[in-house]
């Protein structure tokens, strides 16, 4: 196809004609609402695979484009999600119009010809401030910290016409610093702008599919991720306020970098089009997390996660996790196809992996685990990375209580929507009698004593039943000056566990 200087002009005044005719990827209708929309600060609220990324990329594309020495930015709530972005800024611009272009991966930017610079960069304040921006974009706004979004805000003052554009899923508080700014658009504020695209607003969403997932998806979860709505906590069974006084603003540490680092870790095993995931959970030292936090706090160094990747090529990548941190106990997950994998991971670890233990995931093992979790963000002592897909699946956690008075947790089932955090339930250290020489697993299992059943005899009468419908601990079930030894209570948690036991 030929193009004109009418045509050129035209793509330089107009979003819609620059993706059709110079991009080649046509916005759709929805889209094109957003691109074309000429308030200051733009929020987008959307559904799962609702084209938003693909939105973001022609916009910021399109305003380099369209004048010379323009500054775009785009900022993600992690490093890889910025990427994400700008390879899909990348692939767009292989037009021949755009064809001088240059891609530098180190610096992650695209320079075009005429000046103009695509710059993305994770959620760090540092790397935002100094700078003077044209187009800000912060794409996952919700999971990024107001930290950020205050240092991003006034770069933008120095460019005259310099816009915001704001996406995200719903998630978090409804004051959060997105939320506000998202509601200020609703009610038509000057200079905001609001837009819901719920997943159907996608030409390329399979309805027959949807219905499916509709079927097997918790209420919440549905109205969160395809109707992109903001739900309340209730049936939720770890709260916005706790996951929000939890979160940290550090970056992962890969394990070739772990410099000596020494955590545990779980492993999450999917089918074959679902997700596995490795997680390490780790005691912080001096300079690990920055802020006040209280000593022996637990923090996750490291978060793999792997979408349809092959067993033998995903256990490869949890063996350089375990030699990286010196993993002391690696808890792996047997149920279904994890047996296989699980198998390979023991004839290949050999000495590298100090106990692998594996486990099978019940209901007991849920309750075990996750209530280990809700402790420690009780206390405070428990550091989250802002990772988008570890917070949704956090949030998306439900509990119900039965009437026998057991209480059912549950995690979806869909592909790659709870791995992660299984992989970090694991972590903790359930369906195993931590050793005196795992000392980082002993400590998490202390979190428990101060909390642990009232009744040797009833363990379901005691705290971890109560704390999670009720919210009231029970008396703990040593006398004041008389503690427990760890490993007897531990032996004890372990062994009403065991098919044979009974009260």
């Amino acid at each position: 196809m030929t193009l004109t200087r009418q045509d050129v002009a035209a793509a330089r005044d107009d979003v819609g004609t620059f993706a059709e005719l110079l991009v080649g990827a046509p916005l759709w209708p929805h889209q094109l609402d957003l691109a074309r929309c000429d308030s200051r600060i733009a929020a987008v609220c959307s559904g799962r695979q609702s084209g938003k990324t693909r939105a973001i990329a022609v916009m910021c594309l399109h305003s380099a484009f369209a004048a010379p020495e323009r500054r775009v930015l785009i900022v993600s709530a992690g490093e890889s999600a910025s990427k994400d972005v700008l390879r899909e800024v990348s692939m767009l611009a292989t037009s021949p119009i755009l064809s001088g272009s240059v891609v530098d991966d180190e610096r992650h930017q695209v320079t075009l010809s005429n000046g103009s610079t695509i710059r993305a960069v994770p959620a760090s304040p540092r790397q935002i401030r100094g700078q003077s921006i044209d187009l800000l974009v912060i794409d996952e706004a919700a999971y990024v910290d107001e930290s950020v979004w205050t240092a991003a805000k006034y770069a933008t003052i120095a460019r005259p016409g310099s816009r915001v554009v704001l996406s995200s899923t719903p998630w978090g508080r409804r004051d959060g610093w997105f939320s506000v700014a998202y509601r200020a658009g609703e009610r038509h504020e000057t200079g905001h702008e609001s837009f819901c695209w719920p997943s159907t607003a996608s030409p390329l969403v399979d309805a027959d599919i949807l219905d499916i997932w509709r079927q097997s998806s918790s209420d919440r979860e549905y109205r969160r991720e395809v109707l992109a709505e903001w739900v309340d906590a209730q049936g939720a069974y770890f709260s916005d306020d706790d996951i929000e006084t939890a979160l940290c603003d550090y970056e992962l540490i890969p394990p070739d970098d772990a410099k000596g680092c020494r955590g545990v870790a779980g492993v999450d095993w999917g089918f074959a089009r679902d997700s596995s995931a490795v997680v390490v959970l780790a005691e912080s030292r001096r300079g690990d997390l920055p802020g006040d936090w209280p000593e022996r706090t637990f923090w996750l160094p490291w978060i793999d996660e792997g979408i349809g990747v092959p067993y033998a090529t995903f256990v490869l990548r949890v063996l350089d996790v375990v030699k990286g941190y010196k993993v002391s106990r690696l808890a792996t997950e047997t149920n279904g196809v994890g047996a296989m994998p699980s198998q390979e991971l023991q004839r290949l670890a050999g000495r590298h992996a100090g106990r692998i233990v594996e486990v099978n995931t019940t209901s007991a093992t849920k309750e075990d685990g996750f209530g280990r979790l809700k402790v420690l963000l009780s206390q405070g002592r428990l550091a989250l990375p802002r990772h988008p897909r570890l917070l949704t699946q956090l949030s998306a956690l439900e509990f119900e209580e039965r009437d026998s008075g057991t209480v059912r947790i549950e995690v979806p089932e869909r592909a790659g929507h709870d791995d992660i955090l299984m992989a970090l339930m694991l972590a903790t250290g359930v369906g195993d009698v931590a050793s005196k020489k795992d000392t980082l697993t002993m400590h998490v299992a202390r979190a428990q004593i101060p909390t642990a059943p009232a009744d040797p005899r009833n363990p379901r009468s005691g705290f971890f039943r109560k704390m999670r419908v009720e919210g009231e601990p029970s008396p703990p079930i040593v006398k004041p000056g008389e503690p427990r030894p760890v490993e007897k209570l531990l032996r004890f948690e372990n062994a009403r566990r065991h098919p044979n036991y009974r009260p």
